[in-house]
């Protein structure tokens, strides 16, 4: 049988919360881009929204050090969003967007393939 990856009701929750994260960013997409002249040099934006979904702000990251701060930020259970200069509210509005039908089509998997599997049963 081949591997899914996760299918647990953990990963279908955490895809129906995406979906709400993405919301709370596009909420704050003119804090965003406000924050965006201030990044330094080699330094990128990270917008993190927490695990209540609440939007907890913006930090500026080393380019070279984003694999390591990333889910420093995003916590137990956080999203964070990279932005770089030159990035305005439409764009910020149209990434989450793509977020938000990401996670929707992964839960829609999810329900679909565990639905398969329990009439297979």
């Amino acid at each position: 049988m081949a591997m899914h990856g996760d299918l647990s009701p953990e990963a279908r929750d955490r895809a129906g919360r995406t979906v709400d994260a993405a919301a709370v960013f596009a909420d704050h997409a003119e804090h965003i881009v406000a924050a965006l002249p201030e990044v330094p040099d080699g330094h990128v934006l990270v917008a993190v929204v927490d695990d209540d979904h609440s939007f907890t702000g913006t930090h500026h990251v080393e380019q070279e050090r984003l694999v390591e701060r990333i889910p420093e930020l995003e916590g137990d259970g956080g999203w964070a969003m990279v932005f770089t200069l030159g990035v305005d509210e439409d764009a910020v509005r149209r990434r989450t967007e793509e977020m938000a039908t990401l996670a929707r089509r992964r839960g829609e998997i999810i329900d679909r393939i565990r639905a398969k599997r329990e009439d297979q049963v």
